[in-house]
């Protein structure tokens, strides 16, 4: 098994591993050159497809990072070859994996970050679950969304996201690629087993997310399920305002400390040590733990966890003096405030959006603390140099793709943290809808994923699932809950006959933190479309990096929460309730 890992991360943005592979060719014949006969394939959607490899695998055990795999063959291919306006070499690169005992289903496995990367084409099931989507007998398909890293990587010009310089690599981000890759193919897959796949299912988190919420609005016939964990469905937004609010609200600790860089730069992940944060962690829980009725470390009741109710246990753990391990100093209640109240704009509305006060902004577990927050917004503390995820991820893609016309800066040095500083947020939003010279498509357009016209994919019986942490540091969970309640406004209150939200409370983007991050919610999913039993609850369970491994609890659908039924364990999701 050969293997090509690298670090992504995904959209906006959690950490994935991307694995191709080749598996020991298949030592049955017939099974080679059904395989190979997909080189000749014909009548596919784009007449520019081309199938460049076609492998009949054996199956293979599980080796290092590599997943055990079921005998199948495995195809590779580009669609839309071509030179881009900026005259690097592009094309939707796709990874095709038909098991030969097949389900007769078919699974898109969503990307993440800004995409770039072909795709392990397994099928991740979400929710930490074990197995994958391939192993289980679906055909998966993973693709790069229209640019690769490996290529498309100009380090003086934004770095990976140089793509944001060409027009149609934009809107192949956006939203064309997933379209051109899932009928591509569902044709393979027809060619391949001589009939169409009975069920089709889109899954994916974060920039993944994102994707399943695409589908479903712009290409309601192509899936009939889709699980969205933490879909960054106003991505851009999150990026220009939350990306810079967040990194100017840190840089004031930095003015007050004057703790700077040699670049000249604020250096955000001093702005708050392990301890700090573990100190607000704990004025969080000792504010909000109780507001479901049970004391358990987990704020189920998280819409109430306001400034309002928290604020007075920031002012109480504030330094009545110089800064001290035991408080926070008054620059640091600050920027918290203003980093959970949200980007606003002169009057004093959201830009985006607020976030709710959660447990999983740190804390120590065990003996190691929880870094799930802070490397997205500030970096770890230890870190030789800035490594916040949103300064360096962040700042490329506001500058190259969430802007119109994109802006030039290099991927490494004091700019991409000084550009995101510059942003004046009272402005910036005329950059997501203006157009310029070849840039005809705004990005409030080629990024649009948070319409609540759904009716194409309701009609046809499309069932969407909804997974996020509370402690998201990437994507707000009020933002998706926002985005719920009006859906379900428009269609007058039945919005849960077809779409459901579940909050994970404390976890961080995608998994981790304090909280039951291990779920099945692909099954509830399947369970939905194929047997039509609506989840009014998943159990989750808390891994061996929670303060309570082994804990089941309920994840509710919203607007429910989980409620101790008064008797029994409280270890045990059966002694809880939704309501």
């Amino acid at each position: 098994m050969k293997l090509r890992i690298a670090a992504a991360t995904a959209g906006f943005f959690a950490f994935v591993w991307i694995a191709t592979s080749q598996n020991p060719p298949a030592s049955n014949a017939a099974a080679t050159e059904r395989c190979s006969s997909l080189l000749k394939a014909t009548s596919l959607p784009n007449p520019s497809t081309q199938i460049t490899s076609a492998v009949a695998n054996s199956a293979a055990q599980a080796k290092g990072k590599a997943p055990a795999a079921p005998e199948h063959c495995e195809v590779l291919g580009k669609i839309n070859e071509r030179t881009g306006s900026n005259g690097q070499p592009y094309a939707i690169k796709f990874h095709l994996r038909l098991p030969a005992n097949w389900n007769g289903n078919f699974f898109f496995e969503g990307g993440g970050g800004s995409n770039g990367n072909l795709g392990a084409a397994f099928g991740s099931l979400q929710g930490s679950q074990p197995g994958n989507a391939l192993s289980l007998g679906y055909a998966v398909v993973s693709q790069d969304s229209g640019h690769d890293n490996a290529i498309n990587n100009d380090p003086a010009k934004n770095g990976t996201v140089t793509f944001g310089f060409d027009p149609q690599a934009r809107i192949d981000f956006g939203y064309n690629s997933y379209d051109q890759a899932t009928r591509t193919a569902k044709a393979l897959i027809q060619s391949y087993y001589g009939r169409a796949p009975q069920r089709s299912y889109y899954v994916g988190c974060s920039e993944g997310g994102r994707e399943g919420m695409v589908v479903s609005q712009r290409f309601p016939d192509e899936f009939d399920g889709v699980l969205a964990c933490a879909p960054g469905l106003n991505l851009q937004k999150a990026a220009l305002y939350g990306h810079s609010w967040d990194v100017q609200s840190f840089a004031e600790v930095s003015n007050a400390t004057g703790v700077y860089g040699r670049d000249g730069q604020p250096l955000l992940n001093k702005t708050f040590t392990d301890e700090d944060l573990d100190l607000a962690s704990q004025a969080i829980l000792s504010a909000c733990d109780a507001l479901d009725n049970l004391e358990d470390g987990i704020i189920d009741n998280f819409p109430a966890c306001t400034n309002a109710v928290v604020g007075p246990k920031l002012t109480a753990i504030q330094c009545a003096g110089a800064k001290r391990v035991t408080c926070l100093s008054a620059a640091q209640v600050t920027a918290l405030q203003k980093v959970y109240g949200g980007a606003r704009d002169a009057q004093g509305q959201l830009l985006w959006s607020d976030w709710p006060f959660d447990r999983g902004i740190g804390g120590k577990i065990g003996n190691n603390y929880n870094q799930g927050w802070r490397s997205w917004k500030i970096g770890a503390y230890d870190a030789p140099q800035n490594g916040a995820i949103i300064a360096t991820l962040g700042s490329g893609s506001v500058s190259a793709l969430f802007t119109t016309p994109p802006t030039v800066i290099p991927a490494q040095g004091a700019q991409p943290l000084a550009f995101l500083r510059a942003i004046d947020v009272q402005t910036a939003g005329s950059k997501l809808t203006a157009t310029s010279g070849e840039y005809t498509t705004p990005v409030a357009e080629f990024m649009r994923a948070s319409s609540t016209n759904l009716t194409g994919f309701k009609n046809r019986g499309g069932k969407l699932v909804i997974v996020q942490g509370v402690s998201d540091p990437v994507f707000s969970i009020n933002d998706t809950l926002r985005w719920w309640n009006e859906l379900n406004q428009v269609n007058n209150g039945t919005a849960a006959t077809f779409a459901r939200v579940f909050a994970v409370p404390g976890m961080n983007h995608c998994n981790g933190g304090p909280a039951t991050d291990q779920f099945n919610a692909f099954a509830a999913l399947v369970d939905w479309v194929e047997k039509s039993s609506a989840p009014s609850q998943i159990v989750a369970t808390a891994g061996a990096a929670s303060p309570w491994p082994g804990r089941t609890r309920p994840l509710c659908t919203y607007p429910t929460q989980a409620h101790y039924n008064g008797t029994g364990s409280i270890e045990v999701a059966g002694s809880f309730s939704c309501r």
